[in-house]
């Protein structure tokens, strides 16, 4: 039985059971386009009748299925959710299929941080349970994926967000991090940004905590009255070196099934040397008193109640991290809708359903959404419904540990998905909010805003108002793509055009044992009306790529993007030029024009259109990749070695700018030009 706040189906969407009544009547009576206009029309039917189809109440007894158990990959929770989806897909028709890998990763055996000095104090590393969880002894303690076991004891330094410019400050007061545990909060970059970075300063480990200046008490009411994180919550996460690859650390580049040869451990590149462990503010705060040395700078100054310096000492610490590696099970779901005219051609829409905790916003929401939208396309199907495109629906196993259960996917079917796929729609945290939000490479851009305005929402009048309000721009445009989520290995290294989107509540609960149905019900998505606005927004981009005659895409957009992006660099370069960008500027004008000249006659032959949609976003990639990390293979976008998640447009002749290494950026405005040129050959052969 739902437990979650009452809610009638469809009411706000549509408001008038006349208006559902002809719906439902017109669906019988709808006749095969004949023209274009036709086309269109009849593709806006379906796409109401989908808006009309999805439903809260139905997101949320999903989302109360998968969420009143752990998921974390490999366990038998992932394998859980994984089954009930398979059991729901096909109980509406659909063929599910499991698609299953074998990757290297950690287990946690034993997890313990304790203050030897000048006190002594045993840490917690476990939030405690509230009345309302169950299965609590299957919640994994507070601990860092992809971080090497190891016992340590030192002297603590606090390094502020421990970046590489926190490190540099610290040398000015004369401060060093060799052979200590240095103490960061989360925050700025993503986590294994700053397990590199200590590893760079030689530190013995690394300890890190959420600050309550940054997800804390100072932002609000705190779990269990809130959505903020509360003194007790720990948040986990992986610190596998993403920027580097993702997916299996042994199997770079290949997909890690059992007749893939494996590197050896220590030849893996994507994991740190230094134990590295979370521990909750609450706990932090006895290392962060006890410490004494030079103040810390105001800007490193927290939440906390005391006055925050950065050591050495006298705070010390044993850290003993006791942790496994074994080849633990990904298990990824599949499902096919084919399309009828051109089922070659796939759009894929993808959401993680593992875990850290019981994950019911990160990542339950978003896979009972796509899972919704997946019942609401089997329903328009018995219909009489049929995409012209084969839609791919994927549930990813193993997100959190490394984008693992996605990664291995694309390098396993990389060779269909370089000649067939369109798009890739990702949706890590759709339903978990009311503030929408999106990302894409430039070519979605008109795409994902014209979407939004046709989706109602139940406190703006429409989607698109909720984005203008939510990022505060009255013409809000999509954000840039680095990492951190499933688009990564479609989009930076195969160059399939990608897009996200989520709707989002401001919260801390993020990867702690407090993401659950309490949380949700009360404070993210009460009513679970959001599931419903973030699967009627997937299902319309599903039926509008998978359905529109030419593929709604605007290279010329994309061309223009990176026009800019090399302003941008110019700009970087004004006191000092590394590299002649005049060249690269020209063949963007030149792909500019020519995508222009294509979208005047999307129509004349949609099928050479079509084509040429896909393949300028593949010229952007090169077989070569990026320096020292040539699994990247995208010229344009990419995530920055030290920014995390965060997009570095142009990342290569980026670097090798702020480096003044003049050959790389040379050689990689080259192999950029080379990409233009391509698209601009890809735009004119159509």
């Amino acid at each position: 039985m739902s437990l979650h706040a009452p809610h009638r189906r469809g009411r706000w969407l549509f408001g008038s059971a006349a208006l559902a009544a002809t719906l439902v009547a017109g669906l019988a009576v709808q006749p095969s386009p004949a023209t274009a206009q036709d086309a269109n029309a009849h593709l806006r039917f379906w796409e109401r009748a989908l808006q009309k189809e999805v439903d809260a109440d139905s997101a949320a007894r999903m989302s109360e299925a998968m969420s009143t158990y752990t998921g974390r990959v490999g366990t038998s929770g992932a394998m859980r959710r994984a089954q009930y989806s398979m059991d729901k897909l096909a109980d509406w028709g659909l063929h599910p299929r499991l698609e299953s890998y074998g990757v290297h990763a950690s287990v946690p055996r034993d997890i313990s941080v304790t203050m030897t000095g000048p006190e002594q104090r045993e840490l917690e590393v476990k939030e405690p349970p509230f009345p309302w969880h169950g299965g609590f002894d299957d919640v994994v303690v507070g601990y860092n994926a992809y971080s090497p076991p190891g016992n340590v004891t030192a002297d603590v330094v606090y390094v502020n967000y421990g970046l590489p410019d926190d490190y540099a400050e610290l040398a000015k007061m004369g401060v060093d991090a060799r052979g200590k545990i240095v103490l960061a909060r989360y925050g700025q970059s993503f986590r294994g940004v700053k397990s590199k970075v200590a590893e760079e300063h030689g530190a013995a480990a690394l300890i890190l905590y959420s600050d309550p200046a940054d997800d804390g008490f100072a932002k609000g009411a705190v779990y269990p009255d809130g959505p903020w994180r509360n003194a007790d919550s720990i948040q986990r996460g992986s610190v596998q070196y993403i920027f580097q690859h993702p997916g299996d650390p042994l199997t770079p580049g290949e997909p890690s099934t059992p007749d893939t040869p494996r590197i050896d451990p220590s030849e893996a590149d994507n994991v740190t040397s230094v134990p590295t462990t979370p521990i909750s503010y609450g706990q932090a705060q006895h290392l962060l008193a006890a410490l004494q040395g030079p103040p810390a700078p105001e800007g490193w100054q927290g939440g906390l109640d005391l006055d925050y310096r950065v050591g050495p000492g006298p705070t010390r610490v044993d850290l003993d991290l006791d942790i496994d590696y074994q080849q633990i099970p990904v298990n990824d779901v599949i499902v096919e809708i084919p399309g009828s005219k051109h089922p070659e051609q796939k759009v894929v829409l993808g959401a993680h359903f593992d875990s850290w905790a019981y994950g019911t916003k990160d990542d339950v929401a978003g896979w009972s959404t796509l899972m919704e939208t997946a019942r609401a396309l089997a329903e328009l199907r018995d219909r009489g419904w049929q995409p012209e495109r084969t839609i791919v629906l994927a549930g990813w196993d193993g997100e959190e540990y490394g984008l693992l259960g996605s990664t291995e996917w694309v390098e396993q079917h990389r060779a269909d998905l370089l000649k067939n796929a369109l798009v890739y729609l990702n949706m890590d945290g759709a339903g978990g909010g009311e503030n929408f939000s999106a990302g894409s490479v430039p070519a979605l851009d008109h795409v994902l805003t014209d979407i939004a305005k046709d989706i109602p929402d139940p406190e703006h009048g429409t989607l698109y108002r909720n984005w203008q309000q939510s990022s505060g721009e009255q013409k809000p445009v999509p954000e840039r793509l680095g990492s951190g989520s499933d688009y990564t290995a479609f989009l930076d290294h195969l160059g399939i055009a990608s897009a996200e989107f989520g709707t989002s509540t401001p919260g801390g609960e993020y990867h702690s044992a407090y993401d659950d149905l309490h949380l949700m019900r009360n404070s993210l998505d009460p009513g679970y009306r959001y599931h419903e606005v973030a699967a009627a927004y997937a299902g319309t981009f599903a039926l509008r790529l998978a359905g529109s005659d030419t593929a709604p895409l605007v290279y010329s957009d994309y061309a223009a993007a990176v026009a800019g992006h090399l302003r941008d660099l110019d700009a970087k370069q004004a006191d000092h030029q590394v590299v002649d960008l005049a060249p690269a500027y020209l063949a963007a004008r030149q792909w500019e024009e020519a995508a222009k000249r294509l979208e005047t006659r999307r129509h004349a032959d949609a099928d050479a259109v079509n084509d040429a949609l896909i393949a300028q976003e593949r010229a952007l990639t090169h077989r070569e990749g990026l320096p020292g990390r040539d699994w990247y293979k995208h010229m344009v976008y990419a995530p920055g070695l030290y920014t995390g998640y965060a997009v570095q447009p142009l990342p290569a002749i980026d670097d090798a700018i702020t480096d003044r290494d003049t050959a790389t950026a040379e050689k990689y405005r080259d192999l950029l030009i080379d990409s233009l040129h391509k698209a601009a050959e890809a735009a004119r052969g159509a």
